[in-house]
């Protein structure tokens, strides 16, 4: 198939900028847009449809314009964009194919295992992490900070992550330095040529001249570090923080991420639910029968309240914003304490003389 020189098909030179680009195809475009076609001109005006707006696809967007610029229409797959025998279903939006572009894709990943499309260079990037913390209850509540040892991939130190010895590259001998490679494939539709990312050199253009012993020329080593991690007010359990960047490392890439899941230890007077507190008081008979003060548990010491005459077993007084510090922020939960009388297991001579005298009275 003879190579289709898509700034011909546009009527531009190949130095032109976007600007005159888009002008050109905007005018083009509208001569033969599928909503103009004459009856006897139908299967004209959609060939010659589809053919400008496979020319601006690649034309339109600076990646794909270099690739064709050095690797011709070859670099898109046999045919192009249209991939030979489909056409294009007539819609019309905007202007630069990206309706077209965006299916094709969909197509090319569903066939043919996703992987780049047409030479799109994907951004590499390391794996994410996830570790287990396990926190106490009053860390969670007023935040901390901790330190953490994780093993993970990190870049190596003795050649900063270029795999080679004393740092020294050499233009790749597999890409020829463009750092992307031309592969052939074979696909129900005929043998396409996909343009993807060098694995020799990943997509750097350089080698090593001498690989680094430390860490084989890779680039990266696993070893363990340690990374502080701070702790918000009002944490929950099983709530998870996200650290940016402290996954593993990938050589020419980003790293990934690491995702603390936070286990908070239960405490032996609070229970937690949400951003309330749950706390149980024992009082005594009489200071249920008379009413009285007391000095009740909080998050932030004791708190004195004060408990009605006649008070029964099981009424819960609640402290208004005494409970957890949201950790968004918002309003703090409440303190709910429930009051439970306390009945005595031992009793001396003069309370059973007492207890006697009541329950005639009673």
């Amino acid at each position: 198939m003879a190579e289709k020189d898509y700034y011909k098909i546009l009527g531009v030179d190949k130095g032109v900028d976007k600007d005159v680009l888009k002008k050109a195809y905007k005018k083009l475009a509208l001569k033969y847009h599928p909503d103009r076609v004459p009856e006897d001109k139908k299967e004209e005006y959609e060939e010659k449809f589809k053919e400008i707006s496979e020319a601006y696809t690649i034309l339109g967007d600076d990646k794909k314009r270099e690739q064709y610029d050095n690797f011709g229409d070859s670099a898109f797959g046999q045919g192009g964009p249209g991939f030979g025998g489909f056409r294009s279903s007539g819609g019309f939006s905007g202007f630069g194919g990206e309706n077209m572009s965006d299916m094709f894709r969909d197509l090319f990943e569903s066939h043919f295992g996703g992987g780049s499309f047409r030479g799109e260079q994907n951004t590499r990037s390391g794996e994410d992490l996830q570790y287990e913390l396990i926190i106490d209850f009053e860390e969670a509540v007023f935040g901390c900070e901790k330190e953490v040892e994780i093993r993970k991939n990190i870049l190596c130190e003795e050649c900063e992550g270029t795999g080679a010895k004393d740092k020294k590259l050499e233009k790749c001998d597999n890409c020829k330095g463009k750092g992307r490679v031309a592969v052939n494939r074979r696909t129900p539709f005929g043998i396409f040529r996909q343009v993807t990312i060098c694995d020799k050199c990943h997509g750097e253009g350089e080698a090593p001249i001498q690989k680094c012993k430390h860490c084989n020329g890779k680039g990266i080593v696993n070893d363990k570090v340690k990374i502080k991690i701070k702790i918000p007010q009002g944490i929950d359990n099983n709530q998870i923080i996200r650290v940016e960047g402290k996954g593993n490392a990938v050589k020419n890439g980003e790293n990934g991420n690491l995702f603390i899941v936070i286990k908070v230890k239960p405490h032996k007077t609070f229970k937690r639910d949400g951003d309330d507190i749950y706390v149980d008081f024992q009082i005594t008979f009489s200071q249920a029968a008379l009413g009285c003060k007391v000095s009740v548990p909080t998050l932030d010491g004791t708190k004195k309240i004060k408990i009605a005459p006649g008070t029964e077993s099981g009424t819960v007084i609640r402290l208004k914003e005494e409970g957890v510090e949201n950790v968004n922020h918002y309003r703090a939960g409440d303190l709910f304490i429930n009051l439970k009388l306390k009945t005595p297991k031992k009793i001396t001579k003069k309370q059973e003389k007492l207890f006697k005298e009541l329950s005639k009275l009673e």
